[in-house]
C-alpha cells in the first residue's frame, strides 16, 4: 500500500538524510545540503510545488514533487495540447526500497490522485539524468515515453487518457 503525506517541517530531517544518501545524490544533487538548505529550498514562501513524501506499507520511502505546466514553464512545449500538464520529480529515499518496483507503483498511486483532484490532467512529464537509466527503465514500466534529450536530461511523457 502507498500513502502520501504533504510535506511538512516534521519531515525535514528525512528529508535532509534523503538528498544526501548516495544512490539520490548520484542523479539528484541539489548541492551541498544541510537542513537549513533543505528548508530555505523546499519550504521557500511562494513555492507552488506539490511536495509529498511518499510511504511504502506504512514506512516513509521517498519524496515527490509536482508542478502544473503553464506557458512559462520549461516544458511547455511539450505540454498536452488540450487539457492539463504537470511536471514530477522522484525519489526513492531509502536505499533498501530501491530496485523493488516501488517507482512505477507510487507513480501510478500519483497519478491517479493526481487525476481525481485534476479532472482536466491529460499529460504527466519526467526528466530523469539521461546516465539514471535504471530510472528510464522504472518510467517505462510506468508507462512513459521518451520525448528527447533536454540539458542531460530524458524527458518523458505519461498521456493520461
Amino acid at each position: 500500500m502507498i500513502t502520501f503525506e504533504t510535506l511538512t517541517l516534521a519531515h525535514l530531517p528525512r528529508l535532509t538524510a534523503w538528498l544526501q544518501a548516495p544512490h539520490v545524490r548520484a542523479f539528484w544533487d541539489d548541492g551541498e545540503r544541510d537542513e537549513a538548505a533543505v528548508r530555505a529550498h523546499y519550504f521557500a514562501l511562494g513555492r507552488t510545488l506539490c511536495s509529498v513524501v511518499f510511504a511504502v506499507r506504512g514506512r516513509p520511502a521517498g519524496f515527490l514533487q509536482a508542478e502544473r505546466v503553464t506557458p512559462e514553464h520549461e516544458f511547455w512545449a511539450h505540454a498536452a495540447p488540450g487539457g492539463a500538464t504537470w511536471a514530477m520529480d522522484l525519489l526513492i529515499g531509502e536505499p533498501d526500497l530501491t530496485g523493488q518496483g516501488w517507482g512505477p507503483q507510487v507513480i501510478a498511486a500519483f497519478v491517479s490522485r493526481l487525476r481525481d483532484e485534476q479532472p482536466d490532467l491529460r499529460r504527466v512529464l519526467i526528466d530523469p539524468d539521461q546516465r539514471n537509466v535504471r530510472a528510464q527503465r522504472a518510467y517505462e514500466k510506468a508507462g512513459f515515453a521518451p520525448l528527447g534529450f533536454y540539458e542531460g536530461l530524458q524527458l518523458m511523457a505519461l498521456d493520461v487518457i
